[in-house]
């Protein structure tokens, strides 16, 4: 059997910022629908099993899962911030390139400054 060589974009193109937001758009869409039924579980917990809600809310007061939950924030923030930007599109708006980059720009810093105080209000 023989090695086939990489498929020659791969090694051509440079990435570029809508290529970036295109490839996170995805990884956050994949990560926040494998993180539902956690959520469910959690949010079901508080209806379902109140000791077993406050359990897991100690659970939350760790420094890692206190990180590993703005990590979340941060993906599902882009996911939906980025998924404006192709509901836009729908729409033929904001298709220029220079459009495209000052809307990914501002996705970028809305979801920052989200993130940074969300993560403010939960240390």
């Amino acid at each position: 059997m023989t090695t086939s060589p990489l498929s020659p974009h791969l090694q051509i193109h440079k990435p570029v910022l809508t290529m970036v937001f295109s490839i996170t758009h995805r990884i956050s869409g994949i990560i926040f629908a494998a993180s539902l039924p956690f959520l469910a579980f959690w949010i079901g917990s508080s209806y379902f099993a109140p000791t077993l809600f406050e359990s897991l809310s100690v659970f939350f007061n760790f420094t890692l899962i206190k990180l590993v939950f703005i990590f979340w924030f941060f993906a599902l923030n882009h996911h939906l911030l980025n998924g404006l930007k192709y509901f836009l599109w729908t729409f033929a708006k904001g298709m220029e390139l220079n459009q495209v980059y000052l809307i990914s720009y501002c996705i970028l810093i809305i979801n920052l400054i989200m993130t940074v105080i969300f993560a403010w209000s939960i240390f």
